[in-house]
């Protein structure tokens, strides 16, 4: 049997490198989440229904953006559902400890509770962990995988529902709804949209595509039309699940809805370039 390259890790290093990616990732985009305040009282009153809700919108989502870069060189369905499982696990498990050491999640809460605190959590956690390959790993994952129909919806709806779930649950949202003029609404939108329109152009060269200038720019648009209709889909989803609808007229509604689109919008565009 040939010797092992100095260059080449044996199936158990892989394991463990995969485990440590995946904490690894878990932690740093957990982490914000996990130390901020509103996430906490969250848990105390969110419906279990819009959490489940949640749960399972972003169960697909991940599933698709696996197969471009799970934690193993697979395409195969039941890998990738595995390794969604296992996002998952490791988020719910680092959450739960983290909260458990700040002393949020107590044994004098029902365990309901407590359950929802973490599972909030453990949502963007579970993105961290999955997500640590093209971050912090060594990003050798097939960049033609996500050109696909649904597995190019699915990485711009991962950076959408990531940046929005960073702001969703705090009161900044309504607050500079509120003490925006209708002027400001305008002005955030229009940006909102050249920002988008830039990621979309910059993610055109890097795929380093030679196609014609005109193409170039249907392309492009056609990708920043993409990314506004799934980025404000997840804004809309997210102001409903942290209740950020709830008693609020049709008008509030709106400058709400903009307030998020700007993160929202700057994930899904942005997702082209980093994942």
């Amino acid at each position: 049997m040939p010797p092992t390259s100095p260059t080449e890790k044996s199936p158990r290093q892989s394991q463990w490198i995969g485990v440590g990616r995946a904490v690894g990732g878990a932690f740093v985009f957990g982490l914000p989440l996990m130390m901020t305040m509103e996430m906490w009282w969250m848990g105390f009153y969110i419906h279990p229904l819009r959490l489940l809700v949640l749960v399972l919108i972003s169960l697909p989502v991940l599933i698709s953006v696996s197969s471009v870069i799970g934690f193993r060189e697979s395409r195969q369905w039941l890998d990738n559902i595995i390794d969604v499982f296992v996002a998952y696990a490791f988020g719910f498990v680092i959450s739960a400890m983290a909260l458990f050491l700040f002393n949020t999640i107590t044994w004098n809460n029902f365990i309901e509770i407590n359950y929802q605190i973490v599972m909030l959590q453990a949502i963007p956690a579970s993105f961290g962990a999955l997500l640590a390959r093209s971050e912090i790993g060594s990003g050798e994952h097939d960049s033609s995988a996500e050109r696909g129909g649904i597995d190019h919806l699915a990485v711009l709806a991962i950076g959408a529902i990531y940046l929005a779930f960073n702001v969703a649950p705090t009161e900044e949202i309504q607050l500079i709804a509120i003490q925006m003029t209708s002027w400001h609404q305008l002005a955030l939108f229009i940006t909102t949209l050249v920002i988008m329109y830039i990621f979309s152009e910059a993610g055109s060269f890097s795929s380093g595509s030679t196609s014609t200038k005109k193409t170039k720019l249907s392309v492009t648009l056609s990708y920043s039309c993409t990314a506004f209709a799934v980025a404000f889909m997840v804004s809309i989803l997210m102001l409903w699940v942290f209740g950020r609808t709830d008693g609020l007229a049709f008008p509030q509604i709106v400058s709400n809805t903009i307030v998020m689109l700007f993160p929202a919008g700057i994930g899904a565009a942005a997702a082209r370039l980093i994942i």
